[in-house]
């Protein structure tokens, strides 16, 4: 846990984080699919460098207990490379595995809905794997014992069987039957449609040669015009699906998968709250922790108001400004059916809660863009992915760290090291209070050498003969002087931090070389033996021993741990004139 000594500069870093809002509400408007991870790191680094320096940034710590066995930026950074290209070889292995076992196959139909069980057991046995070792683990168990890793593999995976066993029992018959009724409709609205064309087939052939024959040249070119041009648009896709039997099985099968779309697309959900919102809750929980303690926690646990706001940011971003990004991932990368969507998707969500399980902050724009061009390349590695656009992306990738670092560095910069009113405020009370701390001492050093003044005329004091005494009166008064001084800012102007806090170093020193702190004291006279010796013997009163030698205060830096006063001032003309050394006069304060 570290102490935060400028906490008005941390608040300021806090509202320069959100500097990664404008870049990706940028990016999103060019349809660039940049990363939230990105920006939040980005920014993270971006002011820590100005307000720390390189040593602000964990690069690298080794780690032997974790995975990787480093903790810090570089191994973030090596994940962002790592993760799309795992994530899209595992959306290749699972497209072709779906392609080459069933839509390929004669019954592709109905084996398409038995591909919905085995993945919801993997997926649900993972799903539920990471809460029980993540989240809920630290309220489930008292102690790290009482929870542990094997406990929730087992009862994942048993509630993994029983999710897979309603699927079977339920789900399915109800998507199969939902399935055959929408292509038996289908089926009567397309003969119903090819029945009434029949029917007015020649009325409409005939009354369109008629108007052939009698509009100009002009307009036959321009209706030739159109047709060319609506080629395209007019052409009857169904009829190709029902005059062949292989597209039209493929069909069946790519709209079987549709609803099996829609379960790892809830992966994805899944897989994108337990890694973005945390990223999103991870800033904004430390700043809370220095705003409302003043310190920096090594580790801190997500209150659940933040992870709350994080989730609300997702979805209302999403719902608001999310169709420019969800259009280009659907559209510009690759072409996805049901199928291939399937596959980036379920291998997305796989790849991120593994990656999750260890702490790792993948991207999920860049897991789910590894994914679709990993289904592209099987389709064909030169066609099959629009490489411009995948170019385009990783560019804006790479720019991510560095605009939202530059960016919030150079914001925080200005908001850090400029003039800050509520900043100087702070100070000059913390200044004011040192001061008058340091008066307060010298005053009461003063009032007990004040008690002392006619002994010391009558040299009945030893130590403190009248000479001394009076050179100690006059350092004290110029020290008042001086704290009085520094306490009206408009007549000495700014005053240094660092001479407050030497006035008051100079102001105990003062009282360390010239008094002697004794408690329990029931007589106090120079010279007598009335110190305190804390002993139990009889013979030997507590009160009866001579006072030591003065020491100065050990735990002051120089050289305000030998300050002594001097001879500023001169003595009245009755007093002769005396040296005074670093060994000084004793006072005693009595204390009880």
């Amino acid at each position: 846990m570290k102490d935060i000594s400028a906490l008005s500069d941390m608040r300021t870093a806090s509202k320069l984080c959100q500097i990664g809002f404008l870049w990706q509400a940028i990016a999103s408007y060019y349809e660039y699919n940049v990363s939230a991870t990105h920006s939040i790191i980005g920014a993270i680094i971006g002011f820590s460098l100005v307000y720390g320096g390189a040593d602000a940034v964990n690069w690298a710590t080794p780690d032997k207990a974790s995975f990787p066995p480093y903790k810090g930026v570089v191994p973030i950074i090596c994940s962002w490379f790592f993760s799309p290209v795992l994530t899209g070889a595992a959306s290749a292995l699972i497209f072709v595995t779906v392609r080459t076992l069933v839509l390929r196959r004669a019954n592709s139909y109905g084996l398409s809905f038995w591909v919905l069980p085995p993945f919801v057991c993997l997926t649900t046995w993972i799903n539920i794997y990471f809460v029980f070792t993540r989240g809920a683990k630290k309220m489930l168990s008292e102690t790290e014992d009482d929870w542990s890793d094997a406990k929730a593999a087992w009862i994942s995976a048993c509630v993994a069987a029983g999710v897979t066993l309603l699927t079977i029992v339920i789900v399915l018959p109800l998507l199969r039957w939902k399935a055959n009724r929408k292509f038996e409709e289908d089926d009567r609205a397309a003969a119903k449609e090819a029945a009434d064309a029949e029917a007015g087939a020649g009325k409409t052939k005939g009354d369109e040669e008629e108007e052939v024959r009698n509009d100009s040249k002009f307009l036959k070119a321009c209706k030739s015009m159109r047709d060319a041009v609506m080629y395209g648009m007019e052409q009857d896709m169904h009829s190709k699906i029902d005059t062949n039997p292989v597209v039209a099985a493929i069909h069946k099968a790519e709209y079987a998968f549709s609803y099996l779309q829609v379960f790892s697309a809830v992966c994805v959900i899944f897989a994108h709250g337990a890694g973005e919102v945390g990223y999103m809750a991870g800033p904004l929980t430390m700043i809370w922790y220095v705003v409302k303690d003043g310190v920096l926690p090594s580790k801190v646990n997500a209150p659940i108001w933040a992870i709350i706001i994080g989730a609300m940011g997702l979805v209302v971003g999403l719902a608001t400004y999310g169709y420019k990004v969800t259009a280009a991932v659907g559209t510009a990368y690759a072409k996805l059916s049901p199928t291939r969507g399937f596959a980036a998707e379920l291998s997305t969500a796989l790849v991120i809660m593994i990656a999750a399980q260890y702490g790792l902050p993948t991207s999920s724009s860049q897991c789910i863009t590894g994914g679709i061009v990993g289904v592209g390349l099987v389709e064909n590695v030169k066609t099959g992915v629009n490489w411009k656009f995948l170019g385009k992306t990783f560019i804006s990738w790479a720019c991510t760290l560095f605009v939202v670092g530059l960016g919030t560095g150079a914001l925080f910069a200005q908001g850090c090291f400029s003039p800050s009113i509520s900043a100087n405020k702070v100070i000059y009370n913390y200044e004011q209070g040192v001061i008058t701390l340091g008066q307060s001492v010298v005053r009461d050093i003063n009032t007990t050498l004040y008690s002392y003044k006619n002994a010391s005329e009558a040299g009945r004091l030893s130590r403190l003969p009248n000479a001394t005494w009076w050179y100690l009166d006059r350092t004290i008064k110029a020290q008042v002087a001086q704290g009085r001084t520094w306490l009206t800012p408009k007549t000495t102007g700014t005053v240094l931090s660092q001479n407050a806090l030497g006035y008051l170093y100079t102001s105990l020193s003062l009282l360390s070389n010239t008094s002697m702190v004794t408690l329990g004291q029931e007589q106090s006279y120079a010279g007598a033996s009335t110190c305190n010796s804390n002993s139990f013997n009889p013979a030997s009163p507590a009160f009866t021993s001579t006072c030591g030698t003065v020491r100065p205060l050990r735990s002051m830096p120089p050289p305000q741990n030998s300050t002594t006063w001097t001879q500023t001032y001169p003595p009245p003309a009755s007093v002769s004139t005396v040296t005074t050394t670093a060994a000084p006069a004793t006072t005693t304060t009595t204390s009880g």
